[in-house]
């Protein structure tokens, strides 16, 4: 039985080897550890004003895969319902991607930017240039698909600090399968991926530098539970981190529970959380699952990159509880992440979840960024979350840490 948790946090593995010789050499690095300390140390007042320590921008709704695991364009994806009510997607604007860079930058926060598919933004290279100009540090979660072309460019900003690549498949055909294009065709996501990979640290060995980490992203699923340390062989040697997701999800009676749960401390109901109704995490095996989590760590002695699970668990037990009892929360019991991230929709609006972005505390692009980040709508919700988790929360990765 996991412990509670106080507060998540990274495997200090990674931190030791990766983060902090960076931190400690390099004034770029150091400038912005304050930040992030508050993300893991600062108190959690729902009334009081804080610092920001991350802004997550969901630059753009479009994607070019359609991936079974994601909440957006999945199984049941709320941006498929989107369009086929006729609707357009929504991208974030550069004027506006500016202004929230100008007004938060006295915070020094951590940029974390994503989609959809952020390669699709066309703002992508100017936001990180702007980064690297004010010596701040940002980070893009890419499918891969469309990166190629942009990662020197990216790199010389100096404003790139991670680039979080999705792997979930042990070759080409599973991680094709997995990650299978938005159209007809063929995918050769895999040979993509494993390109962008090489042509990073083939990028930092010749500019010595320790920065962009490459961290692969690797969500258990019915397809690849079994296969979970031949995917970490295929990256142990050429990555620096690689976090393994159990997965986002909610089964039908919870999703009905978080609609009276939600409408009873928010007044109306919600509508995005059944893009997290999903049947690819119904067939995966514990046991096996359990048995691939200790070879994965066998497997990684020696090597430069450290995996690490989220939520942290390990045994079949517990694996076992996690897609079984989806009350259980895995020791996670308070969220911590609507106290330190702000997320911003491409269409402006500033929400304080990541992945359930039903309420809306406010649009930047009619009110400062601090006036919704402390602001009255945020600091409800963060009252309301002070009385305890809510259905959905308890398969969050913003709950877990990541």
């Amino acid at each position: 039985m996991p412990k509670i948790r106080e507060r998540p946090s990274l495997p200090s593995r990674f931190v030791l080897r990766h983060i902090l010789p960076a931190v400690v050499t390099d004034p770029h690095y150091w400038k912005m550890a304050p930040g992030q300390l508050r993300r893991y140390l600062g108190a959690c007042r729902p009334e009081r004003d804080v610092h920001v320590s991350q802004v997550a921008l969901r630059c753009t709704e479009a994607c070019d895969l359609r991936c079974a695991s994601c909440g957006q364009w999945g199984e049941n994806g709320w941006l498929l319902d989107k369009l086929r009510r006729g609707e357009s997607l929504d991208s974030l604007s550069w004027e506006t991607a500016q202004r929230v860079i100008e007004e938060t930058k006295r915070d020094r926060p951590f940029y974390y930017v994503w989609g959809g598919e952020p390669t699709l933004w066309k703002p992508l290279l100017p936001f990180f240039e702007a980064l690297g100009r004010d010596h701040l540090l940002g980070s893009i979660v890419t499918n891969c698909h469309s990166l190629e072309p942009l990662i020197e460019p990216l790199i010389d900003t100096g404003g790139l600090a991670a680039v979080l690549i999705s792997l979930d498949g042990w070759d080409a055909d599973s991680q094709n399968l997995i990650r299978a294009p938005a159209g007809s065709g063929k995918s050769d996501n895999f040979e993509r991926t494993m390109r962008c990979v090489d042509r990073i640290e083939a990028y930092k060995r010749a500019r010595g530098l320790r920065f962009p980490l490459v961290i692969p992203l690797t969500v258990i699923s019915n397809l690849n539970h079994m296969h979970l340390a031949e995917i970490h062989e295929l990256v142990r040697e050429r990555t620096q981190f690689h976090p393994y997701y159990y997965g986002w999800f909610i089964p039908e009676e919870r999703a009905r529970e978080h609609e009276r749960v939600f409408e009873e401390r928010f007044g109306y109901a919600p509508r995005n959380h059944t893009g997290y109704i999903k049947s690819v995490f119904n067939e995966v095996d514990p046991a096996v699952t359990a048995q691939e989590v200790r070879a994965v760590f066998r497997a990684s002695d020696g090597y430069p990159s450290i995996p690490s699970f989220f939520p942290d668990i390990h045994s079949e037990s517990d694996i076992r509880r996690y897609y079984e009892d989806h009350r259980w929360t895995a020791g996670y019991s308070h969220c911590y992440s609507i106290y330190c991230s702000a997320e911003i929709s491409p269409d402006g609006r500033v929400t304080p979840c990541r992945d359930y972005q039903d309420y809306t505390c406010g649009n930047v692009n009619e009110q400062s960024f601090y006036e919704i980040w402390n602001g009255a709508a945020f600091k409800a919700f963060r009252q309301q979350m002070e009385k305890g988790l809510m259905p959905v929360c308890a398969r969050c990765c913003g709950l877990q840490g990541l």
